[in-house]
C-alpha cells in the first residue's frame, strides 16, 4: 500500500497540538491525516484526554470562508465552526501538518447537514408527501451545487493534497441528527424498498429540473405514495426488493435516471472545484457500503470514472476476507485507484491481531492507500495496535 492516513478532527490536533500529534502519528507509521473540513453536526469522545472528553460541533465548514470571494454570489451562507484559538482551522493545520512532513486529506461531507437544512428551509429534501427533513440539502437546486464547489474550491486554497467526499447522494429520510433529532419511532416502513420510496425527494428543486428531464414528474410522485399508502395501513405489507422494483415500476426506474443525473451535476461541478487537487469518493451512501446499492441514492458508477481521481471502499469489517471481497466488488464496477477504509470500532475490531490481520489482507488486494477510522477516538492501546500492524505490513 501507498500511504496510511488516520480521520480525525479539528478539535483534537489542536487539543494534541499539530507537532505532538504528527510526532506520535509519524511514530506509528501514519503518512497522513483525513481531517474533517466541512462535516455534520457531532458529538465526539475523545479517550486520550479524559479532561477534555466530550467535544459538539453543529454542522459547518472548519475553515474562515471570508477569506475568500467564492461564496460572495452563493445565496447559502457557510456556517462556519471555530476551534480554539484557530481563525482558520484547516489553514493552521495543513501548514503545520506539512511542516512535519506529513499529508493532509480534506474530509469533506456534502449533502448531509441538519445545520445547513434548518438554516436553508427552501432547499431541503422533501418526501412525496410533503414533508421536509433538515438534514440533507437537495442537490436538484442550483444554488445547492454552487454552494458545495465553493466549499470544495475553499478547501482546495488551502494547499490539502487530496480532497475526499462523503454524502454525495441522496440521502434515507431516517439519517436525521443535530439539535432537534430524537429516537426513531415507527411500527412500519421497515424494508429498504419502503425507506427508499419514503425517501424520494419532491421538492421544488427536483420539479424544476425534471421539466428538462424525461421523467413524469407529477405521476411518479403520484406513484409512490401510491406504493407507500399500503405499507403506512399495513404493517404486514410485504414490497418488492429494491432490485425488482425498479423492474416492476417504470416510474420508479426513470425516477432514478432523474436522480443520477442530479448526482452527476453535482460531481461535475465538485471535479471542476477541485481542480487538479485529486478529488476521493466514500463508497457509502443511505444503503449501505455496497457498490450495487449507490444508484438507489443516485450514484452510478460510470460516473465516477468521468469525474473522480480516487475511490474508498470502506471495510468496516473484522475479516480479511470480507474485505477483500468489498475491494473485489468495487473494482468490478469502476476503472479508477481504490483506496480503501478500516474502522477501529470494538463493536467491529477487539485485539491487535484482528488490525494486523486486516492490513495485511487488505495489502495483498489492492495497493491503494489504506485509512484508519478515527484517530480523535482511539485509545492509547489502538495507537499501539495500528504501529504494530504497519511494522509488518
Amino acid at each position: 500500500m501507498t500511504a496510511v492516513a488516520l480521520w480525525t478532527y479539528p478539535w483534537t490536533l489542536h487539543r494534541e497540538g499539530i507537532d505532538d500529534a504528527c510526532e506520535r502519528l509519524a511514530a506509528c507509521g501514519v503518512d497522513a491525516v483525513n481531517v474533517a473540513s466541512h462535516y455534520h453536526s457531532v458529538r465526539s469522545m475523545q479517550a486520550r484526554f479524559p479532561d477534555d472528553l466530550f467535544r459538539t460541533y453543529a454542522g459547518g465548514c472548519y475553515f474562515e470562508p471570508e477569506s475568500s470571494e467564492r461564496f460572495d454570489d452563493v445565496p447559502i451562507e457557510p456556517p462556519v465552526n471555530r476551534v480554539g484559538t484557530w481563525d482558520d482551522p484547516l489553514a493552521e493545520i495543513v501548514d503545520g501538518v506539512h511542516d512535519n512532513g506529513l499529508a493532509v486529506n480534506a474530509w469533506t461531507v456534502c449533502l448531509h447537514n441538519s445545520r445547513l437544512g434548518a438554516t436553508n428551509p427552501d432547499y431541503r429534501i422533501e418526501s412525496a408527501f410533503g414533508d421536509a427533513h433538515n438534514h440533507s440539502l437537495c442537490p436538484s437546486h442550483p444554488a445547492v451545487r454552487d454552494y458545495f464547489a465553493a466549499v470544495v474550491g475553499s478547501v482546495r486554497d488551502r494547499g490539502v493534497d487530496e480532497i475526499q467526499l462523503e454524502s454525495i447522494g441522496f440521502p434515507s429520510a431516517f439519517h436525521d441528527h443535530g439539535s432537534q433529532y430524537g429516537h426513531d419511532k415507527r411500527q412500519t416502513v421497515t424494508t429498504d424498498t419502503e425507506e427508499f420510496l419514503l425517501s424520494q425527494c419532491f421538492c421544488d428543486g427536483c420539479r424544476a429540473a425534471a421539466e428538462s428531464h424525461s421523467v413524469d414528474f407529477d405521476r411518479a410522485r403520484e406513484r409512490v405514495r401510491e406504493l407507500l399508502e399500503r405499507s403506512l395501513a399495513d404493517p404486514t405489507h410485504s414490497p418488492p426488493s429494491l432490485d425488482d422494483l425498479a423492474d416492476r415500476e417504470p416510474l420508479v426506474a426513470d425516477l432514478l435516471e432523474f436522480r443520477a443525473s442530479m448526482i452527476e451535476a453535482l460531481l461535475e461541478r465538485l471535479s471542476d472545484a477541485a481542480g487538479p487537487t485529486p478529488l476521493n469518493y466514500y463508497v457509502m451512501e443511505a444503503y449501505g457500503f455496497e457498490p450495487s446499492t449507490l444508484p438507489y441514492a443516485g450514484v452510478q458508477p460510470e460516473m465516477l470514472e468521468r469525474h473522480l481521481d480516487r475511490v474508498t471502499a470502506l471495510c468496516y469489517v473484522a475479516e480479511r476476507e470480507t474485505a477483500q471481497e468489498r475491494i473485489g466488488a468495487l473494482e468490478r464496477h469502476v476503472d479508477l485507484p481504490i483506496d480503501v477504509g478500516i474502522t477501529l470500532d470494538p463493536n467491529v475490531v477487539d485485539r491487535a491481531e484482528q488490525v494486523g490481520d486486516l492490513v495485511e489482507g487488505i495489502r495483498t488486494a489492492t495497493d491503494g492507500n489504506l485509512s484508519i477510522y478515527h484517530h480523535s477516538l482511539a485509545t492509547e492501546t489502538h495507537l499501539e495496535w495500528i504501529s504494530e500492524a504497519l511494522e509488518f505490513a
